[in-house]
């Protein structure tokens, strides 16, 4: 813009607001400072009255460099300001010393400010010249400081010559497009080429060298001193910025952009503009990067995404209700941003077929929108008017104290006090004025795709693009019930990097774009918004792929609140959910049957132990999201999860025999029964639960050798091939594929325990249960069920005859009753209850329940055909003796009470929990209530001491119970 002959430059404001006692006070020590403005001070009294008391940084800058008042009296601000800048870069890159290097550029910085604020206040200097010049030292800046590091590599002997061959510093954001604030940050890059900068030697890490370099040129630049600053360095809109480092090669970059590059990016790179270092090389990059940048044609799916970026915003017509203490120029609505967004938008749509829409500057891509019929003349001309007033002010807010802020004063006298700064006599005025430009913006950017559906949140916005976190979304955020919001803020916008597996592809991270306002509002919906947003992250970071899961999540809503419930709730399902996505099918046709494990021989043995765990996990999956569902059915998951396991042994062991078959041949009359017990046994498993198992072998000879194979393997005696089955079999049950972990094997219930054979012959087996088990172990007995094994069905009736031959024999109340006992102290010293929920050991809990069960089977079983062959639940078992009059009315209903109640919570917590666990997360907790029909958590915790006390009380009379 053409200037004025100023002589009168600080005269240019006559309605000048009055300045009270402090503002002269300051002017009084600036004068004295200066003598040589001493009368300048007097003569303009209004206008620099003005200025320090509504900007303390100016007034600290017109102190300390009274020479700027000075030139400014009689020179025009463009001219002071050129000779300041002159030849910058040759004057001060030569410099050998680091702390002369930053003084200077601080002084520089210093003078550049106060020449800007003074020119702009005094209306010298419009608001394309203050951005223009602001812009300009900032690219000066940069480049010296860079210059400067690259010779002071040469002085260090790391490089062979000084040269900028390859290194590329693009600017971006505002300063890329020459459009800096008074008090702004500055956003570069920096990447360089492989054959950029010649070393002096061998042994030089190039990338930690690049790394360094731009360290040390932050450094320069930002870090803070006595003399202040130069810039504050924003480094973080370089490629996926939360992994890789501050320099990176080109060849990266370029593969990060045209691969997992966001429309935000895009949007970013409409301003990028070569600074410093290698200036060609810079263009020949965007030159690269042009078709990432302008696409020439989109498909829906893209063109939905760039949508997206203004609908995350919860824009509302009109905006009558807009305030005006405490609002955001910047980001709140009716803000700069929209006026930005509203124009990169378009840009990037239709700049890919027109080049004439590809311009850096806002305000010149207004004109050229309307000019090519996007827009009409009036709204390109309001929306300039507005975009100017509202950096003006921006400006006005940042002179006062050297922030970077665009947050008016939330109370009503700095509100006022500002207005005031901002050259308005009345408040009134101000807000009517801002008001009117906020609404203005606010309504002409609703316009903007609002067809397009809403990607807001129901309060407000959900905003995940650039590196900031938005204001208003962290509000939205916090409004819908999340605390730590500025985390879960930074983590959205880390899926959209592509940094996950998850979320690399386009189509995933458009997708996922759709998905937020719905899947953050049911995370919002559980009863630890944060815990179950953090799991979630968790389960995506975990998954391979996820296009065909988040669609399935557009044409199923229902299906995203369950997974949000699994994750919540029970992160075993979510874990094996996130290694096979392909489960959620089951979630959306419940009713189709799961597959059949491969039959024997089918595939190799290894690829069996995979199938069998596929199976396990995927029916284990069904199970648990069945009692995610209705946790009042758990009764039903005992029989299920019990179900699998003798699904897997049975497969697992045909693999086995088939193997072993096929190495070995087989003895001659074999037979194996494989017997389950405990939980395995009588029906009753969780999905954590153990497999409690013992083997019993009979053949006529057992040191006959087996019948040998047609490839010529030696044939083994009999004994030696049971024992290498079972290893082999147990391995198969326990053994980590890559398909996971199936069951943990607990052997030790085999007569002698670890001290015996794993295998125990028949003969054994039965010598031992009749003259040499304790009761203890006839206790456990009573839930022993033969599954499975090799046989043509009578080694596993022999099995089963004697062992109800033990059970039935007629045991004395005395034996029992001792061996109870025995049995409750030992695990009362080493199995303590471990935490409220861990209800099968301590002090009348389920095990102390199951004992007495037990125990009158052994005493009345022999009397009692009902409890004879009884290998059932413990609910069952305790109807059978009721029936069977041996267990009173009342005794039976309160062990039933708690029976259920342990049950249905053991069932729960396994899927869920640990048992030494405290205080469950209140989505456990809620599960569990609803399971057991209580209100609220306390109201569980008395029933279960209840219980327990009630258990307690039945066991000191189990005496009287046996010898009824």
């Amino acid at each position: 813009m053409a200037q004025m002959a100023v002589p009168d430059i600080f005269s240019r404001l006559p309605d000048c607001p009055p300045h009270g006692e402090t503002a002269a006070a300051q002017l009084a020590d600036i004068a004295d400072s200066h003598a040589e403005v001493k009368s300048l001070i007097a003569e303009h009294a209004g206008f620099f009255g003005w200025v320090v008391e509504g900007s303390s940084f100016l007034a600290g800058l017109m102190r300390t460099y009274g020479d700027i008042l000075v030139s400014l009296a009689d020179t025009a601000p463009d001219a002071v300001l050129d000779n300041l800048l002159n030849d910058l870069p040759d004057r001060l890159s030569k410099l050998e010393d680091e702390a002369l290097l930053m003084a200077e550029l601080r002084h520089l910085r210093n003078r550049v400010a106060l020449v800007t604020g003074l020119a702009d206040m005094a209306d010298i200097w419009d608001v394309p010249t203050v951005t223009s010049r602001l812009t300009q030292w900032a690219d000066l800046a940069v480049a010296t400081a860079l210059d400067f590091c690259l010779h002071q590599a040469v002085r260090d002997g790391v490089l062979a010559k000084f040269s900028r061959d390859g290194l590329v510093v693009l600017a971006l954001g505002k300063h890329g497009g020459g459009e800096l604030n008074y008090s702004s940050d500055i956003d570069f890059v920096v990447y360089y080429t492989n054959d950029a900068l010649i070393f002096a030697g061998g042994g030089v890490d190039e990338r930690h060298f690049y790394v360094q370099l731009v360290r040390r040129l932050s450094a320069i630049l930002q870090e803070r001193t006595a003399d202040g600053f130069v810039f504050r360095v924003d480094l973080r809109l370089r490629p996926d910025p939360g992994a890789t480092p501050v320099a990176i090669s080109v060849s990266a970059a370029l593969a990060y952009y045209e691969s997992m590059g966001q429309n935000w990016e895009r949007a970013v790179y409409i301003k990028a503009r070569p600074i410093a270092g290698d200036l060609v090389a810079g263009d020949a990059f965007l030159q690269e990067l042009r078709p990432y940048i302008w696409r020439r044609y989109y498909d829906f799916a893209a063109i939905e995404d760039v949508h997206s970026m203004k609908r995350q915003i919860h824009a509302v017509r009109g905006h009558a209700q807009a305030v005006t203490l405490g609002h955001n120029l910047k980001l709140g609505r009716g803000g700069i941003r929209e006026i930005e967004f509203f124009v990169q938008t378009q840009q990037l749509i239709a700049g890919g077929r027109d080049g004439d829409l590809r311009g850096r500057s806002t305000v010149a891509m207004l004109a050229k929108l309307a000019e090519k019929n996007w827009i009409s003349d009036e709204t390109a001309q309001g929306l300039t008017a507005s975009y100017y007033w509202l950096r003006r002010m921006e400006h006005r807010l940042q002179m006062r104290l050297d922030e970077q802020t665009q947050t008016l004063p939330s109370e009503p006298h700095a509100f006022a006090a500002f207005s005031c700064f901002a050259g308005y006599t009345k408040v009134e005025d101000f807000e009517a004025d801002l008001l009117g430009h906020l609404q203005y913006v606010s309504s002409e950017y609703g316009k903007l795709f609002e067809q397009g559906e809403s990607l807001a949140g129901a309060g407000g916005n959900l905003v995940f693009t650039g590196v900031e976190d938005d204001p208003e979304t962290l509000e939205t955020l916090s409004g819908m019930g999340f605390q730590r919001v500025q985390d879960i803020s930074r983590i959205i916008r880390a899926w959209h990097t592509g940094r996950y597996r998850a979320t690399r592809s386009p189509r995933a991270r458009e997708a996922l774009t759709r998905l937020k306002p719905v899947l953050l509002t049911a995370l919002a919906e559980t009863p630890e918004p944060d815990d179950s947003f953090f799991r979630f992250d968790t389960f995506l970071e975990s998954l391979p792929t996820s296009v065909q899961l988040f669609a399935m999540f557009q044409s199923h809503p229902h299906i995203l609140r369950l997974l949000v419930d699994i994750v919540s709730v029970t992160p075993r399902l979510a874990a094996w959910l996130s290694r096979h996505v392909h489960l959620l099918d089951t979630l959306i046709h419940p009713d189709a049957a799961s597959p059949d494990i491969v039959a024997a021989g089918e595939d190799g043995f290894e690829a069996v132990l995979d199938k069998v765990r596929l199976h396990v996990h995927e029916g284990q999956f069904r199970i648990g999201v069945d009692m995610l569902a209705d946790p009042t059915m758990t009764a039903a998951a005992g029989e299920r999860f019990t179900k699998l396991a003798e699904q897997a042994m049975n497969a697992i062991w045909a693999a086995v025999e088939a193997d072993m078959r096929a190495q070995y041949g087989t003895p001659p009359e074999a037979a194996l029964a494989i017997v389950g017990l405990g939980k395995l046994g009588s029906g009753e498993m969780a999905m954590q639960s153990d497999l409690d198992l013992i083997f019993i072998c009979d053949c006529a000879d057992f040191a006959a050798l087996s019948d040998g194979v047609a490839d010529g393997a030696k044939p083994i005696a009999a004994d030696i091939w049971f024992a290498r089955a079972v290893r082999r079999f147990l391995s198969g049950l326990t053994a980590a594929t890559a398909e996971g972990a199936l069951y943990e094997v607990d052997t030790r219930l085999r007569p002698s325990g670890n001290a015996g054979a794993l295998v125990t012959k028949l003969s054994g087996f039965i010598d031992y249960q009749q003259n040499k088990a304790w009761a203890w172990e006839h206790m456990a007995l009573t839930r022993a069920r033969v599954l499975g094994g090799m046989d043509d069905g009578r080694l596993a009736d022999k099995v089963a005859t004697h062992i109800q031959k033990v059970i039935c024999r007629g045991h004395g109340a005395a034996e029992v009753l001792s061996g109870v006992e025995d049995m409750r102290q030992r695990l009362g010293a080493y199995q303590p209850q471990t935490g409220p929920l861990d209800i099968r050991r301590g002090a009348g809990g389920l095990v102390d329940v199951e004992f007495f069960v037990q125990a009158m089977q052994l005493v009345h079983g022999a009397a009692h055909e009902t409890l004879r062959g009884a290998v059932a639940p413990v609910e069952n078992l305790l109807a059978r003796l009721r029936d069977a009059g041996v267990l009173p009315e009342d005794i039976y209903a309160k062990l039933h009470g708690a029976t259920t109640t342990y049950l249905a919570l053991r069932q729960i917590a396994s899927l869920s929990l640990e048992d030494s666990e405290k205080q469950p997360p209140r989505a456990v907790q809620k599960l569990l209530l609803r399971a057991t029909n209580e209100p609220d958590w306390g109201r569980l915790e008395d029933r279960l001491k209840r219980h327990r006390a009630t258990v307690c009380t039945i066991m000191d009379n189990l005496a009287g119970y046996l010898t009824a």
